[in-house]
């Protein structure tokens, strides 16, 4: 069975892409017929994205419990004698 090479396939998929966006840009007649495909070639581009970089679990984050702030207002100095 042959490897694919999904570096290959992305960036066919690209200049495929890049291709039909450009046809679509000239006449508003060809933007109606390549819109399908266009959304079929961005699926795909999603698709073997996905399976180029596969995802890495990230840790959840740990919270610190806040300082400790004083309770009350500080002790008055006393000047009676």
């Amino acid at each position: 069975m042959r490897q694919v090479n999904y570096n290959d396939v992305v960036s066919n998929l690209k200049d495929m892409i890049n291709t039909l966006e450009y046809d679509s840009m000239r006449s508003p007649g060809k933007a109606k017929i390549n819109a399908d495909t266009l959304v079929s070639m961005y699926t795909l581009l999603d698709r073997y994205t996905a399976v180029e970089a596969p995802t890495v679990k990230q840790e959840a984050a740990v919270e610190e419990a806040p300082a400790k702030k004083p309770v009350g207002r500080p002790a008055v100095k006393s000047t009676a004698k």
